[in-house]
């Protein structure tokens, strides 16, 4: 793989890290993270937003790990960011390699990434840096589970970083994708109703927005549901969406004010509607195409060319 760096362990390593790898997988905890994450930014409020999506990567995460043996797995994080889930996982003796170009777009996760790594030689936490895009991957038949959490839109080429997530998988591995799915006209980077799929329409209509952060709304990839499916039905591989997202996506706004306060004001409303009326059980009955986020897990068979698609 491009530009492969290894964070060094050293010979110390402190107490509450002292952790036997045969019972890493059932200590992983989004409180015992927030811990992890405060010894990187002790009482840094500016940066409790990354800490609450290393967070919410984590919950999504957890559901695929306790389907791989903890002794031994292998675990690949692409668009790994500021590292902090990546180092996370390792901090439990887990074999990791996080996946991270950090172009210019996302110039200010630099200081945040830099930060983590430091610490993780500081306390001899093993953790493998690849600089590198998720297009670039060449890893075939190395790790247990593959992820990437919202980062698949940041890509140049979405479906060539899913195959090479799936190419990267053991027999039996898992890939999980979670990411926008801009079939719905919503983006949340911008927090913009997005008018039709073009680019310079919307950028127009939405200058004083977009010019923040020009670097990112350009590499933004409208990646949506139909386009993902049909990718994956035809390579013929064991795939599925997860239908209840959006549900859980509604009812982190009641458990998640860090995520509440992120999101524009009558989406809270409608969120906050649903969730007191009950109503929030329906959405798990919308079709996996209208979900938005998307999320999909790929496993990987004996002989991929078994595979087959699920709706």
């Amino acid at each position: 793989m491009p530009g492969s760096d290894v964070v060094p362990p050293v010979s110390r390593y402190t107490a509450e890290f002292e952790l036997t790898t045969s019972s890493a997988v059932s200590e992983l905890s989004e409180a015992d993270l927030v811990r992890f994450c405060s010894g990187i930014f002790p009482k840094e409020l500016a940066q409790d937003r990354f800490v609450n999506e290393a967070r919410f990567g984590l919950s999504r995460v957890l559901r695929v790990l306790p389907a791989v043996d903890p002794s031994s797995v292998k675990i690949l994080e692409v668009g790994a960011g500021s590292c902090m889930l990546s180092a996370y996982l390792a901090s439990k003796r887990l074999q990791v390699t996080a996946v991270e170009p950090l172009g210019p777009e996302f110039g200010f996760f630099l200081e945040l990434q830099r930060r983590v790594l430091n610490f993780c030689q500081g306390e001899g936490i093993e953790l493998k840096l690849v600089r590198g895009t998720g297009e670039e991957l060449n890893s075939p038949g190395q790790f247990d589970v593959a992820f990437t959490i919202n980062a698949l839109e940041h890509m140049r080429d979405p479906l060539r970083t899913i195959d090479n997530m799936y190419d990267s998988l053991t027999p039996g591995g898992i890939a999980l994708v979670h990411c926008p799915n801009y079939t719905m006209p919503f983006d949340s980077h911008f927090n913009i109703l997005l008018v039709t799929r073009s680019k310079p329409i919307n950028e127009w209509l939405y200058q004083s927005k977009i010019s923040r952060y020009p670097n990112v709304w350009n590499e933004l990839n409208f990646v949506r549901y139909s386009e993902v499916r049909r990718h994956l039905t035809n390579r013929r591989v064991n795939f599925s969406f997860d239908r209840s997202i959006m549900r859980e996506m509604v009812a982190r706004l009641i458990d998640d004010p860090v995520f509440a306060e992120r999101m524009p004001p009558v989406i809270y409303a409608v969120g906050m509607m649903l969730c007191h009326t009950g109503l929030v059980r329906a959405l798990s009955y919308v079709p996996a195409r209208f979900q938005s986020p998307m999320e999909v897990r790929i496993k990987k068979d004996g002989d991929p060319s078994l595979g087959m698609p699920s709706a």
